[in-house]
């Protein structure tokens, strides 16, 4: 099954100009047992960032109006990181109003970073996942904290120390490769204590469906 057929697509992914959040995704996914399809687009719909990418709903429908799951994975300097889950749910509630979604009902009980809104755009029902990244700015901290627990070390949550460390241990330049390496082997639990909202949104579709697929940005990849 490929993209083009949108019947088969169950959620769109959007992580606005990211491309390591991609194999970041893929790696994590892999380790839970559903039967989703996440497609990540090969282009994105726009090049947006922060809650911005809550515009490429309206978008995607307008191509593809099978689909109604997004999951939105932005990284915490682009909301701001003095603000809690309370204020940010209250901005996405705001961007979700201001492309005509009518929220029907948002999860106040999961953790910082993770939400989860039921809503509704003309007559299309929506389910929305929205992750937020780093302990403080980005999605590095939290690969650094994964290394750290991981193998012992050390690792500046900085893009050049990260990218030496992959090529040292895995022969892997890009971070999200090397990352998606790292999360292949690692503990579960390590990877819940490293990327928390990830983790929690992929396990809460892993139950919405039982027996995920994140998908390439060209392609689909299965989840075992």
């Amino acid at each position: 099954m490929g993209v083009d057929d949108p019947s088969e697509l169950w959620s769109f992914v959007g992580t606005g100009d990211g491309t390591d959040e991609f194999h970041i995704l893929k790696a994590i996914a892999e380790r839970y047992s559903g039967t989703r399809t996440l497609w990540f687009p090969k282009s994105p719909f726009g090049k947006k960032t922060g809650l911005s990418v809550l515009n490429s709903i309206n978008t995607t429908i307008d191509h593809y109006p099978g689909i109604s799951t997004f999951l939105f994975l932005i990284d915490r300097e682009h909301i701001g990181q003095e603000l809690n889950n309370s204020g940010i749910r209250e901005m996405i509630k705001q961007r979700l109003s201001s492309g005509h979604v009518k929220i029907i009902e948002m999860d106040d009980n999961t953790p910082d970073g993770a939400f989860i809104a039921k809503g509704e755009l003309g007559s299309h029902k929506l389910q929305i996942y929205m992750t937020i990244h780093g302990i403080d700015l980005k999605i590095e901290e939290e690969i650094s904290k994964l290394i750290e627990l991981e193998k012992k070390i050390t690792i500046p949550p900085e893009k050049k120390h990260l990218r030496d460390f992959f090529k040292e241990t895995y022969s892997k330049r890009s971070i999200g490769q090397g990352a998606a390496k790292l999360i292949a082997g690692a503990n579960k639990n390590n990877l819940k204590t490293s990327f928390p909202a990830m983790t929690f949104i992929l396990n809460a579709i892993e139950l919405q469906t039982r027996p995920v697929i994140p998908v390439s940005r060209h392609h689909r990849a299965r989840s075992s």
